[in-house]
């Protein structure tokens, strides 16, 4: 046999083993955390504890508010139990990239630069994001540019406000973060900021019955907030935003958007500001 055919036989030969070995890692990437759900019929959900009414501990000490009711709904929607773990700001990401949760309904607003880190289910809600002042002192947002303002730590609203200022030809705005609501709500009261910056849904809530807080018109950052799941797990997200379907489709979501946004025992009044993606 020709020197030639020898190289092409085994030319060939590391070709073909080639593609197999690319066949392999392919079937293997098809791996997903929904395996291991369905094999043990619980899925790790986190949920925050500090973000009436989405969730929080309310005066008889049970976790409640409409992202654990929904949390709950998603789970038995799945066939599966909800065990909750709590997260904050920062954790409600890092749990699901280290693993600790298997997706978070957190009141996270879908970003891009979220999405860098993780994935993200449809829009199962819609807000904005304004300021909480003191009566008497603004009365539109453009007045807070330049003056120090708070946030809490990890929230969009941060990134948001600095953008909104920029387009502006304002300098870096003056933002203080606080890892607890209450403490940048009081820092609010004392004087120490002139506004606090958040979810519209958690600054109504706060300023709920204080007669001294106002919640300004508008906003600086349209709010869609988006259940978390691991980075690249198409199976999961897809059941994810199936079961998020079906619970606007048979009417659950709409319930318990009732219970927590229009109902007698409402917290806050938010008329429901969009309409989910359905699937044909």
């Amino acid at each position: 046999m020709p020197l030639s055919m020898h190289v092409k036989l085994l030319l060939l030969f590391f070709l073909t083993s080639g593609y197999l070995l690319v066949g392999c890692i392919q079937v293997g990437s098809t791996d997903s955390a929904i395996d291991r759900v369905r094999e043990i019929g619980v899925i790790r959900i986190g949920v925050r504890n500090d973000n009436p009414p989405m969730s929080f501990f309310d005066v008889k000490g049970d976790w409640v508010g409409f992202d654990v009711d929904l949390a709950h709904a998603l789970a038995s929607e799945m066939g599966l139990d909800a065990k909750l773990i709590v997260v904050d700001g920062t954790t409600r990401i890092s749990f699901i990239q280290d693993g600790e949760v298997d997706i978070s309904i957190a009141s996270m607003n879908h970003t891009r630069k979220r999405d860098q880190a993780i994935d993200f289910s449809i829009t199962y809600l819609w807000d904005n994001q304004s300021f909480l002042v003191r009566s008497g002192t603004y009365i539109q947002i453009e007045e807070l540019i330049e003056q120090t303002v708070a946030a809490n730590a990890g929230s969009s609203a941060i990134s948001s406000w600095q953008k909104y200022g920029e387009q502006r030809g304002a300098e870096q705005p003056d933002i203080v973060e606080f890892g607890d609501k209450l403490a940048a709500l009081q820092a609010l009261r004392d004087g120490a900021v002139e506004g606090y910056t958040e979810d519209n849904i958690t600054l109504l809530s706060l300023a709920a019955g204080d007669p001294n807080l106002v919640l300004l018109p508008g906003g600086h950052n349209p709010v869609q907030f988006g259940i978390g799941v691991p980075q690249d797990d198409s199976r999961l997200r897809d059941q994810i935003n199936l079961a998020l379907q079906n619970l606007w489709l048979n009417g659950s979501y709409a319930e318990i958007y009732f219970r927590w946004f229009e109902g007698p025992d409402r917290i806050i009044d938010l008329p429901l500001g969009g309409q989910m993606e359905i699937w044909p």
